[in-house]
């Protein structure tokens, strides 16, 4: 029940033509098409082969590419190759490992210092890929984190997608609720999630402790904070894709794993050898349960029935008919379960007083997948199915939400030739959701979270509501010289429940000046359904965002690399809550008269040494909206200007020391100047000031990691003690109130979060 606890975000707009095609992106699209293609030559390219999971140089490894004559690497790994510029496939192969196929921009003066990986079989997975910048034109611009980097940054956990919160772009904020991720000031609904291009409700657990999807299902994660391309659609945010495994699995295997948050464990293991078919299955339960009860002071005042509960379950299919076909078959489960009563007596409130707090959140996912084709024309068909439902309820009162989701979408990728590419794809959703309420309305963006459940009317309605989507796209990329490369394309959604549809025009240009140094640029127009509250009426637009991103990137031999990007982001159309029709018909009070802004600049500095790896992530960002025409502009609910993190890691033999700090502006609030006495009903009712006009305290915190591994016969054991918050600087969320708002007391996280885990695998 994060939307009344934290107060969910609600953006609001103004009313533009929603078919209008901006000139810009129509001009990119010209370019793209008209531009003159430039003649090949060829120049070196020099760079090591090394293990994938050591990073141990391989000698005798053989590198080849159809543009030029293959080249065996030295003792040192070291290997040279004449090759034209533009994108060329380099195919490197060595005994006792799997052959890679690497893609490579070569730029003109060609590359020094490239590095190419092979890892023996079943070993591919120890590398995610998060795409943690844009713009990213074709071929995407990919930053890499080695799957033992990534499931040991400090804070995390072992958990892969807890990285997310750790790079730039992504506030530590949590008005939207712990565990919802608010990038580049936009409200978390703004943004869209998906596992293998499907749609998922939620990414983490209560709290944001733990991700719904462990590591070792995990491939890579294709995080964009903005400026992405028409394949994604229905987001004004950022998108975030998490690409599950389908690598081989060359025999049996599996770990088990305990900590103080979850008990896990997970298998793997060829079906059939023959017909290359493979399976894997995992499943995790939290004991937070079990230990949350202990230490909680006996004068908190919270009773648990059913402490924070929940649970995760995987089971995956894979199968290879040809080596031009991929077909895999995908189920996950989540469920999150609390249930407590509240001891605090509160005259203001009595409903609660005394009653029971129950919440429950749950979704299920089956997707299935077809890939088929390699090289010059690929197609994907992916199909999915499943459930999902929120409830919570205090006393008498209840919000209950479940939804049955149908989604499939089609993906092909042409390539005409060295210098153009077209992709093209459709998606579709079909969702019936069944709303049950009797609740107080959600507070909406801007309206501070409600004080007192007794005094607030009830909204009493049961519908079932249609909420489907369809979309389609078309992009051309076109490299017109080999340091420039330049896309342009056009996207269709439509909302069926409202009637509507939009056309997004988007473009993006990467240029590299320098084989160390590029320029990167994105245009478009993005658009998303209504959420919640908002899907009630049927007479409103979908929220419109136009946004521009600018980008830039330096690479250097001595494992150290730089990134940056402003952005500048129009909101219009937003969702506002009419205060009059608020009072007469509550249901349908939202309007589309709102409009904002977003505006700001990243800059990540990465560095990856032999035995040490680290980045430095800042952001500065502002957003901010009017909600009526004639109102005072005010700050957006997610607003955080700064944001600083800080990620080191050091391996000394079978020891790793890492360290995790960061630092960010406390989010906005409305203060309460006051209150007025109602003498018939003895209560106190609050008087607010200025809508978001002061700020909770600002956070910082640091975390620390120790990880040690040994090996006893067959079994590899590692163990952990990952520290959240060392220093106990417990983060403000909000505050609460006495009796007649005179004082407030700071209502915080876990002050200090010890977690010891201890692994074994065969």
């Amino acid at each position: 029940m994060a939307s009344f606890v934290h107060s969910l975000l609600a953006p609001g707009r103004r009313f533009l033509p929603r078919s209008r095609i901006s000139g810009v992106a129509l001009a990119s699209l010209v370019i793209a098409a008209t531009a003159p293609i430039a003649p090949a030559m060829a120049d070196p390219v020099t760079g090591t082969v090394r293990d994938g999971t050591t990073l141990q140089p391989i000698a005798g490894a053989t590198v080849s590419a159809k543009e030029a004559q293959p080249a065996s690497s030295n003792k040192v790994g070291g290997f040279t190759l004449e090759l034209p510029p533009g994108s060329v496939d380099v195919t490197v192969r060595a005994p006792g490992y799997d052959e890679s196929v690497e893609s490579l921009v070569v730029p003109e003066g060609g590359i020094v210092g490239a590095e190419l990986l092979l890892f023996r079989p079943g070993a591919t997975s120890e590398i995610i890929q998060v795409e943690d910048q844009a713009p990213a034109p074709p071929p995407p611009n990919r930053q890499s984190l080695r799957r033992e980097e990534i499931t040991r940054i400090p804070g995390a956990r072992g958990d892969a997608l807890q990285s997310i919160r750790s790079l730039p772009g992504v506030a530590a904020t949590t008005n939207g609720g712990p565990g919802l991720l608010v990038i580049r000031g936009a409200a978390p609904e703004d943004s869209r999630v998906t596992i293998d291009g499907i749609e998922v409700p939620i990414l983490y657990h209560f709290f944001g402790l733990q991700s719904v999807l462990p590591s070792e299902f995990i491939s890579n994660i294709e995080f964009t904070p903005g400026g992405f391309g028409v394949e994604e659609g229905r987001a004004t945010g950022g998108i975030i894709n998490v690409v599950t495994r389908d690598d081989v699995v060359p025999k049996a295997e599996g770990f088990a794993e305990l900590s103080f948050i979850n008990l896990a464990a997970l298998v793997q293991a060829p079906i059939s050898r023959k017909h290359n078919l493979q399976v894997s299955a995992g499943i995790r339960r939290s004991i937070i349960d079990f230990i949350l009860p202990v230490v909680l002071p006996e004068d908190s005042g919270v009773n648990f029935t059913a402490a924070p509960t929940y649970y995760d379950g995987q089971l995956r299919v894979d199968w290879r008919p040809t080596d031009r076909d991929r077909v895999s078959l995908f189920a996950l489960t989540s469920l999150d379960n609390l249930s407590l009563i509240n001891d605090t007596l509160d005259p203001n409130d009595p409903v609660t007083s005394g009653a029971t707090f129950e919440n429950e959140t749950s979704f299920t996912r089956v997707i299935g997948s077809w890939t088929r084709g390699k090289g010059d024309l690929i197609n994907r068909l992916t199909v999915s199915g499943g459930d999902g439902g929120f409830r919570v309820s205090i006393a008498d009162r209840f919000l209950d939400v479940n939804q049955l989701t149908f989604e499939a979408r089609d993906d092909v990728n042409v390539k005409i030739n060295d210098q153009v590419r077209v992709r093209a794809g459709a998606d579709a959703r079909w969702q019936e959701v069944e709303l049950g309420v009797r609740f107080p309305a959600q507070p909406a963006e801007g309206e501070p979270p409600p004080t007192s459940f007794s005094q607030l009317p009830l909204i009493d309605y049961m519908a079932t509501i249609d909420n489907h989507v369809a979309g389609a796209y078309a992009a051309v990329d076109v490299k017109p010289t080999s340091p420039l490369q330049l896309t342009g394309g056009l996207r269709y959604d439509y909302y069926e429940h409202i009637g509507e549809w939009t056309l997004s025009p988007r473009a993006q240009a990467s240029y590299r000046v320098s084989p160390a140094f590029s320029l990167k640029t994105a245009l478009g127009r993005y658009s998303r359904p209504l959420q919640q509250g908002e899907t009630v009426p049927t007479t409103l637009l979908p929220e419109r965002a136009t946004q521009y991103v600018l980008g830039v990137e330096h690479q250097t031999g001595s494992g150290v690399s730089t990134t940056g990007s402003v952005f500048y982001t129009d909101r219009d159309d937003l969702v506002v809550r009419d205060p009059l029709l608020s009072q007469t018909d509550p249901l349908n009070a939202y309007v589309n008269t709102g409009v904002g802004r977003s505006y700001g600049a990243e800059l990540l500095v990465r560095v990856r040494k032999d035995n040490l790896f680290g980045w430095a992530a800042y952001t500065y960002s502002r957003s901010s909206r009017v909600d009526r025409p004639g109102d005072a502009r005010r700050l957006f609910d997610a607003d955080q200007p700064h944001n600083l993190i800080v990620v080191g890691s050091y391996k000394l033999g079978r020891w790793e020391f890492g360290g995790r700090f960061q630092y960010s502006t406390g989010t906005p609030e409305t203060p309460i100047d006051g209150s007025l006495y109602l003498a018939d009903t003895n209560t106190y009712v609050p008087q607010y000031g200025r809508v978001n006009s002061t700020r909770i305290d600002d956070g910082h915190a640091l975390d620390l990691r120790i990880d040690r591994k040994w090996t006893w016969g067959g079994l590899k054991m590692s163990a952990y003690l990952d520290i959240t918050n060392v220093y106990a600087h417990a983060r403000v969320l909000g505050y609460s109130y006495n009796y007649d708002f005179s004082e407030r007391q700071a209502i915080t996280e876990l002050p200090i979060v010890p977690t010891l885990g201890l692994r074994g695998a065969l």
